[in-house]
């Protein structure tokens, strides 16, 4: 079979770009800037600490200290260490700083796209979506010093993870290290470097700040968000007082219509301008949020409001994106791509075990995180690869459960960047994606799907009532 031009030369672009992340001389002179290594007769190479710490972990991430030993001497033979050794190398600060340097390498090969995406139908006005979003990982507790956690009922010591990620092009921006205690709010503002004109961001309500969407959109750039309650809401540029409620406004002067879209300005000061939609949920829809709502207040010995339970009654948006863009019944539905994010983080912990991480050092567990973010990222370099041929040449949609299972199966992963044959590993890889590693047709369309289809949102809850 005659094999595109095309399909060769992202393959090489894609191999050029993982040879580069484990370049032996690229990564020497790493080691060496972090003085991990300090000695030109050190037995222990920055390859070998990255490999280690990387793919050789990907099939079993609590290998123990003499496991890695003895992957160590099948790499290097000249490399023998006792386990003992080999954790005083990784516990100490220049072992971390080497891998952080590693990371932000892996991460600015990452940043070129593989290959263009074709947008879906509702995001091809934009010229990037970036969603963002964390997840926390629960540590020893005499980790708390280092790594605070919330306590109470959650763990008295968590590290989290954001992650800035553009959907379109499949590229991992920014991956930041913080303590459990850490609110996204305060990285809310962490996004606005990477924005060009024209790019949309969508994001949850843990990273509601006005000031930050004001700053999105003097970047000519567009958000979407939920509405966090209690906000200001001015129906006038001019009104000099706030909706007292919007639910009671909306039952008043809107009482039949299922989708609210109305131009509003958020915000007590320099207000923002922008739409506000608001969308009638299903009866059995506001039961289900307001049982939440009963149980969560529970927990914490109140009782919810009934201006609250009002409240739950829409679903509430805003967005500076213009009718002309979005029809008010579609916005809902592009918010929904944002669960992508967390189905990533799902992936990381199920199949990555990213959240195993054993060990009372801070050391030991930053070692731990950013070689299973390096591997992260070079894995996001193969899949957003192979994304592309499914999509441009079979029309169909990769699955990333199946992807990372198949990377992980008979150690592929490992066995391409230790022998440094990645032409075998892309050559399977695209010979097993039509009948391995694509989704299943099913009947629920998928988020692609759903996007291209201009599917109006509250359509999703009538699709779901007649689903068997």
């Amino acid at each position: 079979m005659k094999i595109p031009r095309e399909l060769t030369h992202v393959a090489a672009k894609v191999k050029g770009k993982l040879m580069r992340v484990f370049a032996p001389h690229e990564l020497e002179t790493l080691a060496q800037q972090s003085r991990f290594i300090q000695r030109s007769t050190s037995k222990l190479t920055g390859q070998d600490f990255v490999e280690l710490m990387t793919t050789d972990m990907v099939d079993n991430a609590t290998v123990s200290l003499d496991g890695l030993c003895d992957l160590l001497r099948q790499h290097n033979p000249q490399a023998v260490m006792t386990p003992q050794a080999l954790h005083q190398r990784i516990l100490s600060p220049p072992a971390v700083t080497y891998l952080h340097d590693v990371l932000q390498l892996a991460l600015r090969e990452n940043l070129e796209a593989v290959r263009v995406q074709l947008p879906a139908a509702l995001l091809a006005p934009f010229g990037r979506v970036f969603l963002e979003d964390s997840t926390q990982c629960c540590l020893h507790e005499k980790l708390a010093k280092d790594f605070k956690g919330s306590g109470g009922s959650g763990s008295t010591s968590a590290v989290k993870i954001d992650l800035i990620y553009d959907y379109t092009s499949a590229v991992i921006h920014e991956l930041h290290l913080t303590d459990g205690t850490t609110a996204d709010q305060s990285r809310a503002a962490a996004i606005v470097p990477h924005l060009r004109a024209g790019d949309l961001v969508l994001r949850d309500l843990g990273y509601f700040c006005l000031a930050a969407l004001r700053q999105i959109a003097t970047q000519q750039a567009y958000f979407l968000s939920r509405l966090s309650k209690g906000v200001h809401v001015f129906l006038g540029a001019n009104d000099e007082a706030p909706a007292l409620s919007l639910t009671d406004h909306l039952l008043r002067h809107f009482p039949r219509h299922t989708v609210v879209d109305l131009d509003v300005y958020v915000g007590q000061e320099d207000r923002l301008p922008c739409r506000l939609l608001a969308y009638r949920l299903p009866d059995e829809v506001v039961e289900q949020r307001r049982r939440s709502a009963y149980e969560v207040a529970r927990k914490k010995g109140r009782t919810p409001t009934k201006a609250y339970l009002q409240w739950l009654q829409y679903g509430w948006y805003i967005t500076n994106v213009r009718q002309a863009v979005w029809a008010a019944e579609v916005v809902g539905t592009v918010y929904g791509l944002r669960w992508q994010i967390e189905l990533t983080f799902k992936h990381w912990k199920s199949l990555l075990q990213i959240h195993v991480l054993k060990g009372t050092r801070p050391e030991r567990i930053k070692c731990l995180l950013y070689g299973r973010l390096i591997t992260i990222v070079i894995l996001n370099m193969l899949s957003a690869y192979a994304s592309w041929y499914a999509a441009h040449h079979l029309q169909r949609e990769i699955s990333i459960h199946k992807f990372i299972n198949w990377m992980k199966r008979k150690c592929r992963l490992s066995t391409a960047i230790n022998t440094g044959n990645m032409d075998t590993l892309l050559s399977s890889l695209i010979a097993d994606i039509p009948k391995l590693l694509c989704k299943q047709k099913r009947n629920r369309k998928t988020s692609r799907q759903l996007l291209d289809d201009e599917v109006h949102y509250l359509d999703h809850f009538l699709e779901d009532a007649v689903t068997p």
